[in-house]
């Protein structure tokens, strides 16, 4: 796949990538990350630019060139000089969290065709759009100006089906952060949650911390709350709070998550992080995407709404006897799967004009 740039003629080259990037949330950060490694291996040299909170200061954290988000005349000049633009990875066709960002994120694939782009939508989740207008919204914008779209799981590829996204071509690929490497380093005795501050989170805050003691207790595993976005910190306090006794700690290092015994997370990106490493976990589900990735991966998961403590330890119970083999497997199907994010874009660019 290598060389691509050399077909791209002397006028554009590069890719523009644009994401919920410059959030200061790890899991973003780390597929941000993939993406331009991945890009990288078909081009050392290859020009990229990420549109993103922070601009140039984002895009140097990265090792790229960066344009803030509302900085217009500078993403549409990238977008004029480069040969693709990525819509993508992440949860960016929602409007739970933002309608604003759903339809930025539209306008940003419309003006990346406008400007001559190949467009592309790289290892994505789909949904919930819970709006009718704006599922309508989305599946025109994407039939009109996405070549390929490459989702993260099969939920997602049903859920574009059913929004009657029929004119780009659909791929299944995989979280694009599976295809970073391991972590690395020794194993801790130790157990990872990783929280989210999330509407029906605090009224489960004690079911949260018997689960942290009855780890401790039983597993003599001292729990770590990994804080993998700023808004994480107050969730895990909380927890904390009703843990006398039990020594913990709280990290915002997301390679220690690959390092754990186990882990229970409710964000997507501490399963994604335990799965790439080996790790048993289980899901608290607060969204789909946890559900779908949950069960790819199989790792058994249950409903923030459905949170109880006796729950909690059959969870933390199960991931702890759960087969390395299986895990192994399942890491091995989804870094397989990934690599058809890659090779989708690796088409785009060497497509001829």
């Amino acid at each position: 796949m290598k060389g691509w740039s050399k077909l791209n003629g002397p006028s554009r080259r590069g890719v523009v990538i644009c994401g919920a990037y410059g959030m200061k949330n790890a899991g973003d950060d780390a597929v941000l990350s993939a993406i331009r490694a991945a890009l990288l291996r078909l081009d050392e040299n290859a020009p990229l630019t990420v549109i993103a909170r922070g601009g140039r200061r984002t895009g140097r954290a990265a090792g790229m060139a960066g344009a803030g988000r509302l900085n217009v005349l500078r993403w549409l000049g990238a977008m004029g000089r480069a040969r693709l633009f990525i819509l993508g990875g992440g949860s960016l066709l929602q409007d739970v969290t933002s309608r604003r960002s759903l339809w930025y994120y539209l306008l940003l694939l419309r003006a990346a065709k406008a400007m001559g782009c190949a467009t592309m939508l790289y290892g994505v989740g789909a949904g919930p759009i819970v709006r009718e207008a704006d599922r309508r919204r989305t599946a025109r914008y994407l039939n009109a100006y996405a070549d390929v779209i490459s989702v993260r799981d099969g939920d997602s590829l049903d859920t574009l089906r059913d929004w009657s996204v029929t004119k780009p071509r659909l791929l299944l690929g995989a979280d694009p952060a599976l295809s970073l490497p391991a972590a690395g380093g020794q194993r801790e005795r130790r157990a990872g949650f990783v929280l989210r501050a999330w509407p029906g989170f605090w009224t489960h805050v004690p079911e949260f911390a018997q689960a942290a003691r009855y780890v401790y207790e039983r597993y003599r595993l001292p729990p770590v709350f990994f804080c993998l976005a700023p808004e994480d910190r107050q969730a895990a306090k909380s927890v904390c709070a009703d843990l006398e006794g039990v020594p913990y700690t709280l990290s915002a290092d997301p390679r220690r998550v690959g390092r754990m015994a186990v882990v229970l997370s409710m964000r997507l990106h501490g399963l994604v992080f335990a799965l790439r490493d080996g790790v048993p976990a289980a899901g608290v589900s607060y969204d789909p995407k946890v559900d779908a990735f949950c069960k790819e991966a199989g790792f058994p998961l249950v409903a923030l709404e459905d949170v109880t403590a006796e729950g909690l330890r059959d969870l933390a119970d199960f991931a702890m006897h759960m087969d390395g083999e299986h895990l192994s497997a399942a890491a091995r199907t989804l870094r397989t799967r990934e690599k058809t994010n890659l090779n989708a874009a690796a088409e785009l660019l060497a497509a001829e004009d």
